[in-house]
């Protein structure tokens, strides 16, 4: 009797314990795939939809992102993800929406050679972002910028994403399988966020608003727009390896557009405009109200270029320097790298493309720079 009475009290410190009484089971339900945003209305919208529609790549895709949530989750004894299936009763408090939207597809052309023998050469950037929702009310739980960069090299400059099609897929699912990809810090911030669903709203969070170019790079650059994008997502994506970075809220009726067709696919609908939220067995209709955190620290970045150039003959080695500048929170993050390029002189263009790669290695890895 007294053995029994010693073990009750154990007992009873293992139910009240906050890795048992917290524990929990998230649901994944299948990704999400957002639209290609583009103004310029660049064919590469149309032909990247295409390839994204690849039932092998959301089943890859998938796989991915269950994995990726696993990793993360891992450090969290009272968290599981589990994938939800079309007969996974449908508790909109444990059910994660992932949502990969596609920000921006950029390309940049080099034209090399003589008029008869002219080559394209460059590089085609993909701007993504993954999200991750709650379904219950909407919230943000988790978001990670991606960039996906392919090359390029063909004989004339309307080149088509088609034959890049196989590499595209493999990147983004890439991103999700490579266990090298979050580094600790970022794991353990996706970790607090399975764990504690509004943990990204108390937490620090940032977004770049500005960007900034010096006189001599705006003379250098030829399309400050496609420049400043690509910039933009560099940033974000080396931010993310420390802290939550947000996307932009202008995207926000986007997103919900998203969420709202991938909730639908399990018979359950949104209805906006309500200040709390709950669920109708008699219309199937959701009550919610969207939350996106509003930043933590803005960041403002300012970027600064200059080329040096070494006359070889009939050919010039130029060098392009790029200081890409992080202002916020109170700290300055002052990046420098450059690159080296020879060039004939007999190209018939030289383009922006040294000046991107230039900006790329500048903002590859933040923990080299200056603070």
């Amino acid at each position: 009797m007294v053995r029994l009475l010693c073990i009750i009290p154990v007992l009873l410190a293992m139910l009240l314990c906050p890795a048992w009484s917290e524990a929990k089971e998230l649901y994944i339900i299948p990704s999400a795939i957002g639209k290609v945003r583009n103004k310029e209305k660049d064919r590469h919208k149309a032909e990247l939809e295409t390839i994204l529609k690849d039932k092998q790549f959301k089943k890859a895709l998938r796989k991915g992102v269950l994995g990726f949530l696993k990793r993360a989750a891992a450090k969290n004894e009272g968290v599981n993800i589990k994938r939800a299936g079309f007969n996974t009763k449908f508790d909109p408090e444990s059910i994660l929406v992932p949502l990969l939207f596609v920000d921006n597809v950029i390309s940049f052309v080099d034209e090399y050679g003589s008029a008869e023998q002219r080559l394209y050469k460059g590089r085609v950037y993909i701007g993504l972002n993954f999200l991750l929702f709650q379904a219950a009310t909407e919230s943000l739980v988790y978001s990670a910028p991606m960039l996906i960069s392919v090359p390029y090299l063909d004989k004339t400059p309307s080149f088509s994403l088609n034959p890049l099609a196989g590499q595209i897929r493999a990147a983004i699912v890439g991103f999700f399988t490579d266990k090298k990809r979050l580094k600790p810090g970022a794991q353990n911030e996706l970790g607090k966020c399975l764990a504690d669903l509004d943990y990204l709203f108390s937490t620090k969070t940032c977004e770049i608003k500005q960007i900034e170019l010096s006189k001599g790079t705006q003379k250098r650059i030829e399309n400050h727009a496609k420049y400043k994008s690509l910039a933009q997502m560099l940033a974000s994506q080396a931010l993310s390896e420390e802290n939550l970075v947000l996307p932009p809220k202008s995207r926000g009726p986007a997103f919900r557009r998203g969420l709202h067709a991938a909730v639908s696919m399990f018979g359950v609908s949104f209805q906006q405009g309500a200040d709390k939220s709950g669920f109708s067995e008699r219309d199937n209709v959701y009550q919610t109200t969207m939350r996106l955190p509003k930043p933590q620290v803005v960041y403002k970045l300012i970027i600064k270029t200059g080329t040096k150039d070494n006359d070889l003959g009939a050919f010039i080695e130029r060098n392009y320097t790029t200081a890409a500048i992080l202002q916020g929170g109170g700290k300055v993050v002052k990046c420098i790298k450059g690159v080296t390029a020879t060039i004939a002189k007999r190209h018939t263009k030289v383009s922006d493309v040294n000046l991107y790669n230039s900006l790329i290695n500048s903002l590859s890895d933040l923990n080299q720079c200056k603070r």
